[in-house]
């Protein structure tokens, strides 16, 4: 029976819709199916009795009546309307065919309460004026009863049969009785199912009217419905109380308001926030947020008194302008701090005439440290606190004193150029400060160091520009110079030097430096080995080695450029040992390298790698650098040179511990001091401590390099003393290593230098 259900569309699902056309459609099919399954038996049964008699207009009249029932069964299926049409048509038809068909008046009459049924039928499927059409029409067979006359039969044809009251009356007792009483019952289940959803959603719009009414009143926040015109709908108490307003009173919202802005009335109050208040209170203040637009085309909107809020506002605005205030000034001395300096500065500058000059100076106190140190941090903050005092009190009235940081005091004062020289007047403030200040039981000898710098009245500066010219100046003067003046060609030059720094800093990171060789030869001038030494190359200028050099000490560079020098030595190195080139490179090391762990095991790395490295790389230790003091030094040292290395004391005779190097240091070779070959033969003194230094190395069993052989009056001189290897241009200046392999490689055995082999 599930096909039927769906067919008459009777199943639970069809049941839950509550839309017209599911309805009607199940509707016209449970009547004229049922219409159809229990009239068959009539059809049949009066279709055998015309049979018999001959009738066979009755079996054409049925049969008709029949297939049409049929046909508006199927349409249903797609076209509903169309279906019911032809429903109302048959109904029309065959209330004719028994009025005007039958022989009987009075069983055509039942034709007549057969056409009655339209208006039930239409109103079903069409609607009340539909069906109020029929009702009209049905006067028409109504007063035509009333006359009582039977109609002419106009086609001649007869319905009548032996059992026609038979039929007639069953046939209108299964459509009142059966067909119509099982539609309606589809109908009247449907406005059940539809009146229970119905009272359910009502229940969940009442709950749901409650929880929104709840929400509006105790939402935390004064809340109004308005239109879009500020008529107000609605408000909880919250903002009846807030706005004064009485249950029920009818106001317009914007009456009460006034806007900080009156542009803000043109709608604009319902896009966003705006603050306002209320007239009806002075010094009130309100956000009014709009919070949402009902479906029904209002507005939400709530009220926020910010009132409190405004007032705590400005409270901390006036106090945020004291802090502020306090902020340029410096809390220990209660002198303005460099902020609050410098907005003075540039205010008086701005106030100065032609012939006027403005002096600043950056006043550092010495020796704060130490009283620090000895008395306490306590006692040095009370001696910045007296002497802040007094020096206040020393300066003229219109200077400018304050506590830029530290122990550092900075001082402007305005001069006059027809008066006073501006050096002349810092000269005069530096001896006006206190020698002596005395704080508690306790009294410091004061010690100053001066920054200056000055501008005159047509040429303004900014006054943090005039700062760090004074620091500058400060950090450009000597240890016992007490006033320095900032010098434009000086801090250029300091521009300049930062310049190249940082393209020092990029050359090693890029490796722009060159490798260049100089040759070391024993007295008969055959190459013995090499000396590494950088050259830097800027725009085809070469840069001076001893000026980067200073500058890799000076900025901690020493690292990354012996690490740099060590890789190009190892390379150069590497390339020989293939070309058969087995001379030593010698390259030179200040001694913070070796104590640097990654140098130091980039080394030993190297060393791993190329076992021959150990016999053709010599390290070069300069004796004069503090780092060779280093107990961790002399331990690394006698490491490399039980590995093998071969280690040379550089510059030998002008350190301060020369002879205790030789205690210390495990080297097997010393480079004597191009100072000391340069004074040969003219200085006897000279000469002899020479003399005395080789035949100690000579005691020591170690090796001897002169550097700086430049002519051959020296070189035969050394000769006689027993120098086993010179080093100077005398045998070759330095040069890019593929020179020397061009030389080398055509006389791998001897290698004699062409100048030495002319002068023998």
């Amino acid at each position: 029976m599930g096909w039927l259900s769906r067919f008459l569309r009777l199943t639970a699902q069809d049941l839950e819709k509550a839309d017209s056309a599911s309805w009607q459609q199940s509707v016209l099919r449970i009547m004229m199916l049922s219409g159809l399954c229990l009239v068959s038996v009539i059809v049949i049964h009066s279709s055998w009795q015309a049979w018999k008699i001959g009738a066979y207009q009755v079996i054409a009249i049925t049969s008709l009546f029949y297939t049409a029932l049929v046909a508006a069964l199927l349409l249903s299926k797609n076209h509903t309307k169309k279906s019911a049409v032809m429903l109302l048509a048959v109904v029309i038809a065959a209330g004719a065919c028994i009025l005007l068909f039958n022989d009987d008046f009075e069983m055509g009459k039942l034709g007549i309460v057969f056409i009655y049924t339209l208006p039930m039928i239409s109103l079903m499927f069409f609607g009340f004026r539909t069906a109020l059409v029929f009702m009209v029409l049905n006067f028409i067979p109504f007063f035509y009863l009333l006359r009582n006359e039977a109609p002419g039969n106009l086609f001649g044809l007869s319905i009548t049969l032996p059992a026609t009251h038979s039929y007639l009356h069953g046939l209108l007792f299964l459509f009142f009785n059966l067909c119509l009483p099982l539609a309606a019952a589809r109908i009247f289940s449907t406005l059940k199912r539809s009146a229970v959803q119905l009272t359910d959603l009502n229940q969940h719009l009442v709950q749901s009217h409650n929880y929104y009414e709840e929400l509006f009143e105790h939402n935390g926040s004064a809340t109004v419905l308005v239109t879009a015109t500020g008529d107000v709908i609605k408000c909880n108490s919250l903002a009846a109380e807030l706005l004064g307003l009485k249950p029920e009173q009818q106001v317009n919202l914007l009456s009460l308001l006034s806007f900080v802005q009156d542009g803000e009335l043109q709608g604009h109050w319902l896009k966003g926030k705006v603050e306002c208040s209320l007239k009806s209170r002075s010094g009130s203040a309100l956000v009014l947020k709009h919070v949402m637009l009902t479906r029904s085309g209002y507005h939400v909107v709530s009220l926020q008194e910010i009132s409190a809020l405004r007032q705590l506002q400005q409270q901390l605005k006036q106090s945020q302008k004291l802090q502020d205030s306090w902020l340029h000034y410096d809390a220990l001395t209660c002198l303005p701090n460099a902020a609050g300096f410098t907005e003075l500065v540039n205010y008086k500058q701005e106030q100065t005439v032609p012939h006027e000059f403005g002096l600043m100076a950056i006043i550092r106190l010495r020796h704060v440290k130490t009283l620090n140190q000895q008395y306490g941090y306590e006692f040095g903050s009370q001696l910045l606190q007296h002497f802040s005092k007094v020096a206040k009190a020393a300066l003229p009235s219109d200077a400018v004193l304050a506590r830029v940081r530290g122990v550092k005091f900075a001082l402007w004062l305005k001069g006059d150029l027809n008066v006073l020289d501006p050096r002349q007047l810092a000269e005069a403030i530096a001896s006006q400060l206190p020698v002596e200040l005395t704080v508690g039981p306790y009294t410091a000898r004061m010690n100053y160091q001066f920054g200056v710098s000055f501008t005159k009245g047509s040429d303004y500066q900014d006054a943090q520009l005039l700062i760090e010219q004074c620091e500058l100046a400060l950090e450009l003067s000597s240890p016992g110079q007490n006033v320095s003046f900032y010098d434009q060609q000086q801090a250029r030059q300091m521009e300049q030097d930062y310049q190249l720094l940082n393209a020092f800093r990029d050359a090693l990171r890029q490796k722009q430096l060159e490798l260049w060789l100089q040759p070391k030869v024993d007295p008969q001038g055959k190459i013995q080995s090499f000396e590494a030494l950088s050259r830097w190359f800027v725009d085809g200028q070469a840069i001076a080695p001893d000026c980067f050099v200073l500058m890799a000490e000076r900025h901690g560079l020493m690292t990354l450029f012996s690490r740099l020098v060590l890789q190009q030595s190892v390379s150069i190195l590497q390339s020989w040992q293939q070309q058969g080139l087995l001379y030593p490179i010698a390259i030179n090391l200040g001694g913070p390298e070796l104590l640097d762990d990654s140098f130091f095991a980039e080394l030993m790395s190297h060393s791993a790698d190329h076992p021959w490295l150990t016999r053709y790389l010599q390290l070069e230790i300069t004796e004069t650098n503090i780092a060779v003091q280093q107990p961790l030094l002399h331990k690394r040292l006698k490491a490399l040179h039980q590995y093998g290395f071969s280690i040379s004391i550089d510059d030998f005779g002008t350190g301060h511990s020369s002879l205790s190097q030789l205690v210390d240091c495990p080297a097997d070779t010393i480079k004597i001091d191009r100072r000391f070959v340069s004074c040969i033969p003219q200085d006897s003194r000279t000469v002899r401590i020479l003399h005395t230094t080789i035949q100690l190395a000579k005691a020591l069993n170690l090796n001897i390099v002169a550097e700086g052989v430049e002519n051959d009056i020296q070189r035969r001189f050394l000769q006689s003393l027993g120098c086993q290897l010179m080093q100077g241009y005398l045998f070759g200046r330095p040069a890019p290593a593929l020179y020397w392999e061009n030389l080398l490689l055509p006389r791998l055995n001897s290698v004699t230098i062409p100048a030495l082999q002319h002068q023998s």
